[in-house]
């Protein structure tokens, strides 16, 4: 190995560290409280070494919030192989998937738990989110499966059940009910009657 993929071997390190300590910080203090001071003194970096990678911790936040999303939040994207079948069906096993992902990484899963209390800026994790969202429910109305306007109301509504389930789940409650519960409230949302929407959840 030359000199330069050495450099770029060890900056690529530091700028992992510094987003892995991120995600330990916010993890116990929240996105606001945490601080590029704290940051810094976990990742045992000097604050130029923080400045030399990030511009801001906005910057480092949206970072963070890409990886979340590469990792976890793309789960929701819509399984076009099966789009034949039931849309409801498909958006109850992205549910699925995307939950228990989430709580698999008990750091990455408070900071997702932060991000869904966030005002102002959606931060990137429920950008994505959102998008893989609306994809779904925007098949469904296509299939005329969901007779529902997607709006500001919906998405938020979409996302409480989320922030709830994944609270539930950090506090030890059972997995498999609490997705099951979620879905089942996600598709009473979109219309689907009570007695599907209790079968899909118990199947998915």
């Amino acid at each position: 190995m030359n000199k330069n993929s050495v450099k770029i071997a060890v900056k690529d390190k530091t700028r992992e560290d510094i987003i892995n300590s991120a995600i330990k910080v916010i993890a116990k203090s929240g996105r606001d409280a945490a601080s590029i001071l704290e940051i810094t003194k976990v990742a045992k970096v000097a604050n130029g070494t923080f400045y030399y990678h990030f511009k801001n911790k906005e910057e480092l936040l949206d970072t963070i919030g890409e990886k979340i999303l590469i990792e976890i939040v793309d789960s929701y994207e819509i399984d076009w192989s099966s789009a034949k079948d039931n849309p409801a069906v498909l958006f109850a096993h992205a549910t699925k998937v995307n939950l228990i992902k989430c709580s698999q990484d008990p750091l990455l899963l408070k900071v997702i738990i932060d991000a869904f209390h966030i005002r102002g800026k959606v931060p990137v994790i429920l950008r994505g989110y959102n998008k893989s969202l609306i994809a779904h429910i925007e098949f469904g109305i296509s299939k005329k499966k969901y007779d529902i306007k997607i709006d500001d109301n919906l998405l938020a509504n979409m996302q409480s059940i989320n922030r709830n389930a994944l609270i539930m789940i950090s506090q030890g409650k059972n997995i498999d009910k609490t997705i099951q519960q979620a879905i089942e409230a996600k598709l009473r949302i979109l219309g689907i009657s009570s007695k599907e929407a209790r079968k899909i959840s118990i199947d998915s």
